[in-house]
């Protein structure tokens, strides 16, 4: 397949031939570090990733967690990001002005557990 050609989704994938989709390597996916993420963690993780559509920084509101999962369970994924070294906080947004948090993916998770 040439360059620029992009193969459709198989049914199984997604119904939607141009959805949006995220890079997990098979790096990551057996890395140590990566696999002691609960599975929520992980859900939040793969959805900032698509929100963040292939950009470094990325602000990423509560609200938009709170749609996958409840609020709490969101703040803790968003703290075990952190101190796993999977994403940095550049700002923190104390909820006023509903300004966004913006943070930043990190490769601190892969260095750890070399």
């Amino acid at each position: 397949m040439s360059r620029g050609l992009k193969a459709p989704f198989k049914a199984f994938e997604g119904k939607k031939s141009k959805d949006k989709h995220i890079r997990l390597t098979k790096d990551m996916l057996d890395n140590k570090t990566f696999r002691k993420l609960t599975g929520k963690t992980i859900i939040v993780y793969m959805y900032m990733k698509l929100w963040a559509n292939g950009e470094t920084e990325f602000d990423y509101a509560k609200s938009l967690g709170s749609k996958v999962v409840s609020p709490a369970t969101f703040t803790n994924a968003v703290k075990e990001l952190v101190s796993k070294g999977f994403i940095e906080r550049v700002y923190f947004s104390n909820g006023g002005g509903h300004k966004a948090n913006r943070f930043r993916f990190s490769d601190k998770w892969y260095k750890d557990s070399l």
